[in-house]
């Protein structure tokens, strides 16, 4: 019995604690479930997420992309299409576009011509030579990493169609040589070929597909090569034979291109001559010299 009495109170004060709490916090609770329903059902509340957002997102990002996006529309095509040529042939660079270049280039412009006027006070030649400089600078980088692209394309292609024109004689398809040779020899060029092959697998025009190589690259060397293939296909000759005279083409231009360097060695190494080491070699070797003559004439007179 007294354990019956014992449950009826825990229950009858359980109950009493909950109503009590109840009571008081029953309009929180209330303003609680109206500020969820609000929440859930007005757009207003989107704004305070953006609000609570860091002030770079807010406002500094949204503010860049409008500048770029109108550099983008107000640029000339001839300007635009220069850009992105170049973008191509260094390999499209990750995060790298025509309006992002731009737009740095503006910038840099701007702040390296601020930064002199502040310092120089007013010295306008200064000021102009650091906007030039500021805008030349990014495009020439990617200008440097397009020309190396380029050297490192046109030296791997003779190798390349040696391989190629051994694979193709010895039986396999034109497109799975070209595959199996992009694979034997990574590089920029096979990076070219391996994405040419894709485009053609998903159905793009071959002959498109390779035009798309040569002006992705923009090396002459492909653009010879690219072109024998189109033609040796339109007119159905031998494509062996079409490699071979390629490949003997290529190593010959190789070499020429060799010798033309060894023969400008000399002349670039004329001013390095003069300007540097003659110099140290005349103090070395009339130094002491020179020296003996000045004590000499000094004792005499």
């Amino acid at each position: 019995m007294k354990e019956l009495l014992y449950l009826l109170v825990f229950v009858i004060t359980t109950l009493l604690v909950v109503i009590i709490y109840d009571l008081i916090f029953s309009r929180k609770k209330q303003v609680m479930v109206r500020l969820e329903n609000i929440q859930s059902m007005t757009p207003v509340l989107e704004d305070d997420e953006v609000l609570r957002q860091p002030l770079v997102e807010r406002l500094i990002k949204p503010a860049y992309k409008n500048f770029l996006k109108f550099i983008g529309n107000a640029a000339p095509k001839q300007i635009r299409e220069k850009y992105e040529n170049i973008i191509n042939n260094a390999g499209s660079p990750k995060n790298v576009t025509f309006t992002r270049i731009f737009g740095i280039q503006i910038m840099l412009s701007l702040l390296l011509a601020g930064f002199l006027l502040l310092i120089t006070k007013n010295n306008i030649i200064l000021v102009l030579f650091a906007a030039v400089l500021g805008f030349m600078i990014p495009i020439s980088l990617i200008k440097t990493k397009a020309d190396q692209r380029k050297k490192k394309i046109t030296r791997s292609l003779p190798d390349l169609l040696d391989l190629l024109y051994v694979t193709v004689e010895a039986g396999l398809a034109f497109d799975m040589a070209l595959k199996k040779t992009a694979d034997k020899m990574p590089g920029p060029l096979s990076e070219e070929i391996n994405k040419t092959l894709e485009e053609i697998s998903i159905g793009r025009n071959r002959k498109d597909a390779l035009r798309g190589m040569v002006n992705r690259t923009g090396v002459e060397d492909l653009s010879y090569f690219i072109t024998s293939i189109i033609q040796t296909e339109q007119l159905g000759s031998n494509i062996t034979n079409m490699l071979r005279i390629q490949s003997t083409t290529m190593r010959q231009k190789r070499r020429q291109r060799a010798e033309e360097a060894a023969t400008k060695v000399p002349v670039k190494m004329l001013f390095p001559l003069v300007f540097f080491i003659f110099p140290s070699l005349f103090i070395v070797v009339l130094g002491p010299a020179v020296i003996r003559i000045v004590d000499t004439l000094g004792k005499v007179f």
